[in-house]
């Protein structure tokens, strides 16, 4: 358990999201933009307080699979080692699977990383627009619609579906200027969307347990 612990980074997602929730009610967007340094990899010397909320919700819903879902689907089939493995890929990916400096160096692992994360992201999306219809302030049917629109808009294969799905159960649009934009611009983006962000994840969590804690019985039942 304690091994497994460590594939997971749930707090840390609910921590640096709230913090940077509190900043923006305090208006400190110093603080703001220092705190998105650990959530995104885009200059945040010049973001603006509605750009760092969609910031934040962007990294909430795209790393709902790859801290919470992907690692527990791992450990469902594959034990403590496929969620181990998991992780191992995805952090390779996030520290040199980008454009940049690394590029090349990191390819491998980038196009890896895409690969462990095709089922993991769809199941995510698909688990999003579920709880969308139950929490409060969000819409299933947009949600919905919104991400079988979008999801083809990232350069990733795999982060449109979620942080589409997720614009479209807020109701708001998250843009990264010259890459993406997703959802309809229906009303501007607040820090409690930052919550509702939140709310989602530990939602979608709940409902991917079960599903974990189903494939763990019928795998121990068939082997």
């Amino acid at each position: 358990a304690v091994l497994l612990k460590t594939t997971f980074a749930l707090r840390m997602l609910h921590s640096v999201g709230t913090q940077v929730r509190d900043f923006l009610m305090e208006g400190d967007i110093w603080q703001v933009r220092e705190n998105m340094r650990s959530l995104v990899s885009r200059d945040v010397s010049n973001l603006s307080a509605e750009q760092a909320v969609a910031g934040a919700v962007e990294s909430v819903s795209e790393n709902i699979t790859d801290s919470v879902i992907g690692p527990l689907l791992a450990f469902a089939i594959f034990g403590l080692p496929g969620a181990v493995a998991y992780r191992a890929v995805n952090t390779l990916d996030s520290m040199v699977g980008y454009h940049g400096h690394y590029e090349y160096l990191g390819k491998a692992s980038a196009r890896l990383g895409d690969l462990v994360n095709l089922v993991p992201a769809r199941l995510t999306a698909l688990l999003l627009v579920a709880a969308s219809a139950v929490l409060p302030g969000q819409c299933v049917s947009a949600a919905w619609r919104i991400m079988w629109r979008d999801r083809h808009n990232t350069e990733s294969p795999n982060a449109g579906w979620t942080m589409s799905g997720m614009a479209g159960a807020l109701g708001v649009q998250l843009e990264k200027a010259g890459h993406y934009r997703l959802g309809d611009p229906t009303r501007p983006l607040l820090p409690k969307d930052i919550d509702r962000a939140v709310q989602t994840m530990y939602a979608v969590t709940g409902l991917s347990l079960l599903i974990a804690v189903s494939i763990i019985f019928l795998r121990e039942g068939i082997f």
